[in-house]
């Protein structure tokens, strides 16, 4: 049965075998492929509280899992799978992208460049099957984008040379090979890059926080683990969610801080699940200090209690423990929300849509990542209980004047089989062939509309950042998250490469193509969601003289 006729079954169930109701049904999931056992794979919401936050979390390091890199020199990584003690018991298989620097081995890499610094990176495929390194809200050709138009097969190399044209900010790498993007995410291909410039370094000298130390990145996934410890994928499964959290490829940490200010690099690379993080302290919210996301840093800081984190996405916070004594406790909290998985009425009778995540909190669920343990500190090593001037971090253009910009509409929206689209445009029927093409340095208006009948989708545009012009038909929670005109929260006032776009809202986007590349150049522009990334909900566009 293909992927089409599977869905098609499913919307058209009902009981007694009735016929179909007419009409698009969102989330509806089946149980092909193939897997590990699951009967006994833990049950987070059921763990006892000594049983959770018993590992240290991961840090950058000199070897291993997420060990440091400066790009300074070429790089070579090879993409295979390598064993790693995760989890109690049993190794599990992570496929990582693996260098050898000066005698250490560096398991998928924390890489740090410099604005305008051009780097290299090879990549040898040693898996069985083909794969990329994309090189996820950075500015690049075509053919260093790292997309499936441009697959590593098994067995062949690849070198990826490229500028370094971004602003300050974290992003990150990962493959991105048609149809196989998921099931390899899932399975650990994906790292961190670290972007720098003069900006960054003044506002880190100014904060007092060094990179490793008060200055880290969360890195934040969600894994479906068996209980051989192996990570368990099914292809054509929708909307992957696991029952363990990774941060920093560590399970439910703990991470010692001293009563003072932090910040953390959040990023959400998780194959479906929506995060919603804050940071609790008993049954009082710490609240946070937004300074950045996807594209770097915000003009200023703004104060928040919880942000809404999609796969993807990145924010830049900063929070006080300094009014806390040694002994406290705090933890990072996906708070539950509205997940939005609209349905019709026939989904009560088709299969149990957990059923192939057992253990796993379900979309929206409220969900413990981490916890903070407050420790000793000095009073002379104790840093200052102050911040510096948040209202001036850094210097953004004021958003575009759009008058006389075309715009150019994109509807979100599932067909009546189960298929997710953009407009009519679905890659398993568009294939490579681009779908629109634009003048390169010209300037457009990107309006987004989700259906009704569907679900929140974080929607990813390569090669390109964009500014988010405004919202509207937002759900409730978006709505009164409003601090600018044109219902814009935080998030949007700053550079992104990906947009949550909910429910019958609509998103208007201000994207500049200007490039400093010839000829024609193709891109995605996709859901990251990557079950439906790997469903089609995806199309190509060409950039061309």
């Amino acid at each position: 049965m293909s992927d089409p006729q599977r869905r098609r079954f499913l919307i058209g169930l009902t009981v007694g075998g009735a016929a179909c109701v007419a009409g698009p049904v969102a989330m509806w999931r089946w149980t092909g492929g193939h897997g590990h056992r699951l009967a006994s794979a833990p049950d987070l919401q059921l763990l006892p509280p000594d049983a959770r936050f018993v590992q240290p979390l991961r840090l950058p390091g000199g070897d291993g899992l997420m060990a440091q890199i400066d790009l300074k020199q070429p790089l070579e990584l090879a993409a295979r799978g390598i064993a790693q003690g995760l989890f109690p018991g049993a190794a599990t298989t992570l496929w990582s992208y693996v260098a050898t620097v000066g005698g250490r081995e560096a398991i998928n890499p924390v890489l740090r460049a410099r604005r305008g610094e051009v780097i290299d990176v090879g990549l040898d495929n040693r898996l069985a099957e083909a794969t990329t390194i994309h090189w996820h809200g950075l500015s690049v050709d075509e053919a260093n984008d790292g997309s499936g138009l441009h697959p590593v097969e098994a067995g062949a190399r690849r070198r990826y040379r490229l500028r370094i044209d971004n602003r300050a900010g974290l992003y990150w790498y990962h493959a991105h090979p048609h149809g196989r993007t998921g099931v390899q995410l899932q399975r650990g291909l994906a790292g961190l890059l670290l972007i720098e410039d003069e900006e960054e370094l003044a506002l880190r000298a100014r904060l007092g926080m060094r990179w490793g130390e008060r200055d880290l990145p969360l890195m934040i996934s969600d894994k479906q683990v068996g209980a051989d410890n192996a990570i368990v994928y099914k292809d054509g499964a929708d909307d992957w969610i696991g029952n363990r959290v990774l941060i920093n490829w560590t399970p439910e940490p703990y991470l010692e801080v001293i009563p003072a200010w932090y910040r953390f690099r959040l990023a959400n690379v998780a194959n479906a699940r929506m995060l919603r993080p804050c940071f609790m302290h008993g049954d009082k919210v710490l609240p946070m200090q937004l300074i950045g996301c996807d594209g770097g840093l915000l003009e200023r800081a703004w104060p928040v209690d919880d942000v809404f984190l999609a796969p993807a996405q990145r924010v830049d916070v900063l929070v006080d423990f300094g009014a806390l004594p040694p002994g406290e406790k705090v933890l990072l909290r996906s708070l539950d929300y509205v997940a939005m998985e609209n349905e019709d009425e026939s989904g009560a009778f088709l299969p149990d849509p957990m059923g192939d995540h057992p253990g796993a909190a379900a979309m929206g669920e409220a969900l413990d990542l981490m916890e903070l343990r407050v420790i000793e500190c000095a009073p002379r090593d104790r840093p200052p209980a102050r911040l510096p001037d948040l209202q001036a971090l850094s210097k953004i253009d004021p958003m575009p004047d759009t008058a006389g910009w075309p715009v150019r509409a994109l509807r979100l929206r599932m067909d009546e089989e189960g298929r997710w689209f953009i407009n009519d445009w679905n890659f398993h029927l568009s294939g490579h062939e681009p779908s629109f093409s634009i003048k390169r340095g010209s300037r457009e208006v990107w309006e987004i509309r989700n259906s009704m009948t569907s679900m929140p989708h974080p929607i990813h545009l390569h090669g390109f950042q964009f500014r988010v012009l405004s919202r509207a038909i937002s759900p409730p929670d978006i709505r009164g998250r409003q601090v600018a005109p044109g219902g814009l929260n935080p998030q949007d006032l700053g550079f992104n490469d990906t947009v949550v776009v909910w429910p019958g809202e609509i998103v208007r986007l201000a994207i500049d193509f200007s490039q400093p590349f010839a000829g024609t150049q193709r891109y995605m522009l996709h859901c990251h969601n990557l079950e439906h990334e790997d469903m089609g909900m995806m199309l190509t566009f060409a950039v061309t003289d």
